[in-house]
């Protein structure tokens, strides 16, 4: 096992091109009231105790977490937030709001979509039951309920069989359009920016059944039609898929962010294939990854890393080891990438939830998130171009999948300071 808390290694990862931090948008039915607001979202934020901590460095160079008493900051600005600085209270979780929209801001290493959803469905649950709102608490983490059978395991690596995958992924990088980057390596939070899509769940879902496809496979197959327009000379586009793999290691309903990628690989030949057959193939490339053989592998060698990083006497050393080393861009290069949170149930809070878009730093990204019968889409550029997101719309159309498009915004991502 590594030597210190689970949650500390990402942050050796973490740069000024390297940001991990996640900026969740919620729109709501009506603007909050600031006072009540800022109450309910202090109260929620103490059922999270695995949140409330904030980072220091050892005499060994290595980062530890330190349980923290003050309240999770919540701000009247849509404007950057520097999480683990007196902003936050030295948090790195904060809240800001603008009207009737309101963003939950959080670094990666403590949780992913699944893991803040407990967080951020607490924090609306109290926010309207103390405006006198009767809303059923089942399948919600409200405030002094007590922690959940398996809410904060890890899995158990020498319980995990040794067991081998039967296939393994091995088509190597893609196309990557590497001028787009050049702006964001001089200045990456200026040039990241997302489009919210909105698309009503029966008609995609009607889309996916009579295209033999779910959700990832049939955004995979519209995004490889996409990229394969505009990078018509790539000589092969991937799509590297979100997949969480935390059943396959026994922890089904931990707050850790368990998760790794599935490479879907298309060549020229691909070009002309309806999306049903696309979809067909996608589907076929995903399961052959899914086996638990895979994640057990992947845990086994997300460990070993992380072994290598305590037995460096310095933090320099180790951040330099682990943006080296990183198992999350170690892998293969893609084209672009889906992650999706999944049919995120909001109980009795759905009629004040209008849209949920979660925002990460990505390029042809497509962070997938479902509020009042519809897909939230943000389509994630890093550059304010409108090639990417035209063509993307204009395959939507052709396929018969009609969606609402609102304005390309710049994604402010909050920063981390350590």
């Amino acid at each position: 096992m590594a030597k210190y808390d689970f949650d500390s290694y990402l942050l050796y990862e973490v740069s000024r091109m390297t940001l991990y931090t996640v900026r969740f948008k919620v729109s709501l039915s009506a603007p909050v009231y600031p006072e009540m607001f800022k109450k309910a979202a202090e109260r929620a934020f103490r059922r999270f105790p695995y949140y409330a901590r904030t980072v220091s460095v050892s005499k060994e160079g290595a980062f530890e977490f330190e349980a923290c008493s003050l309240p999770i900051a919540v701000l009247d600005d849509d404007e950057p937030i520097t999480l683990g600085s007196l902003q936050t209270n030295g948090l790195l979780f904060a809240i800001s709001y603008k009207g009737n929209v309101v963003y939950f801001n959080f670094a990666h290493n403590f949780c992913g979509g699944f893991g803040a959803m407990f967080w951020i469905k607490s924090t609306l649950w109290q926010y309207y039951t103390d405006l006198g709102y009767d809303i059923a608490p089942e399948g919600l983490f409200v405030p002094d309920s007590p922690q959940l059978d398996g809410e904060t395991s890890l899995p158990d690596p020498d319980s995990l069989p040794l067991d081998e995958p039967i296939w393994e992924y091995h088509s190597g990088d893609s196309f990557v359009p590497m001028k787009d980057f050049l702006g964001y390596v001089i200045k990456p939070t200026a040039v990241q920016v997302y489009t919210p899509i909105e698309i009503e769940t029966e008609h995609l879902m009607k889309y996916a059944r009579e295209h033999d496809g779910s959700p990832n496979s049939i955004f995979s197959a519209l995004m490889f039609k996409t990229c394969s327009r505009l990078f018509p000379n790539a000589s092969q586009i991937s799509g590297g898929i979100v997949c969480n793999y935390q059943r396959d290691v026994g922890c089904p309903n931990t707050y850790h962010d368990l998760v790794r990628l599935l490479h879907v690989r298309y060549t020229p030949k691909l070009r002309d294939w309806p999306v049903d057959r696309l979809s067909t193939a996608t589907r076929a490339m995903m399961y052959l990854q899914m086996e638990p053989e895979a994640s057990w592998k992947y845990y086994r060698n997300l460990l070993a890393y992380r072994n290598e990083i305590d037995r460096l006497s310095s933090l320099r050393e180790k951040k330099k080891y682990a943006s080296e080393n990183s198992p999350l861009r170690a892998g293969p290069k893609d084209t672009f990438n889906i992650s999706y949170v999944g049919n995120v149930s909001w109980g009795g809070l759905s009629e004040f939830v209008t849209a949920a878009y979660p925002i990460t730093e990505g390029h042809l990204m497509l962070e997938i998130a479902t509020a009042r019968d519809k897909f939230c889409i943000s389509f994630e550029t890093l550059a304010k171009s409108d090639q990417y997101l035209s063509e993307f719309l204009h395959v939507l159309q052709e396929e018969g999948i009609p969606c609402s498009v609102g304005e390309t915004e710049r994604s402010n991502l909050p920063t981390i300071e350590l």
